[in-house]
């Protein structure tokens, strides 16, 4: 991962071209849908939000009435942009090297359009699990490799298949519990087919936007 230097106001705002603005219309309504979606069935205590930006996520979830949600980014201007309400619980700092939490103390921890931007995915994978309870879940969103803005940014340096990221979760130690991959063409017959669509368009309104790998992964 680059450093603060990159990730800078041109970045999320969006006046270099190198990334759409990271405006509130933008993002926060797919934070509160997945916010809404990772406490469906029950309400995490602690919540780690890793390259939160402008802590968008970390909102929702308060809004969800997760009291301990909390973020990380490496950039001081995202968490600088935050809302006020939020801003004491966002720290600025890299997860490459490591987290300022202790081992086993969060339920769940979300990294969202983070890990296209790191060469070598194990250690922050690694750290992710150290922080995680036994039996904590990481929800993970990864830019798929037909995603429009894929090689657009510069700072995409790990745009990989399904393939690749499964073989990294199963090295780290993660067990599946569920992946969305959306966009993808399947064969099938006109009824599978149908029910493909109808399931994409359902993890699309739900859980984000098109042409994503969404991970559900759990620890232990």
């Amino acid at each position: 991962m680059t450093t603060d230097a990159f990730y800078n106001e041109e970045y999320f705002e969006g006046k270099s071209r190198r990334s759409p603005p990271h405006s509130r219309g933008l993002i926060y309504p797919m934070a509160e849908r997945t916010a809404r979606f990772l406490c469906r069935h029950s309400t995490p205590m602690r919540v780690l939000d890793v390259g939160c930006a402008k802590g968008y996520l970390v909102e929702a979830f308060r809004a969800q009435g997760v009291a301990q949600a909390v973020g990380l980014d490496v950039s001081a201007y995202a968490v600088s942009q935050a809302e006020p309400a939020v801003r004491g619980r966002l720290l600025v700092g890299n997860l490459m090297e490591g987290l300022p939490l202790a081992t086993g103390t969060c339920d769940v921890i979300t990294a969202m359009d983070l890990f296209e931007h790191l060469a070598d995915p194990v250690p922050a994978l690694q750290e992710i699990a150290r922080v995680l309870r036994t039996g904590g879940r990481a929800y993970l969103k990864i830019c798929h490799p037909r995603h429009p803005n894929a090689t657009r940014d510069p700072s995409h340096v790990n745009v990989q298949p399904l393939a690749y990221w499964a073989t990294i979760f199963r090295q780290v130690g993660f067990s599946w519990v569920r992946i969305y991959e959306t966009d993808v063409t399947e064969a099938g017959s006109v009824v599978d087919r149908v029910k493909s669509l109808l399931r994409r368009y359902r993890e699309w309104a739900v859980i984000g936007t098109p042409a994503d790998y969404k991970f559900v992964l759990r620890r232990g």
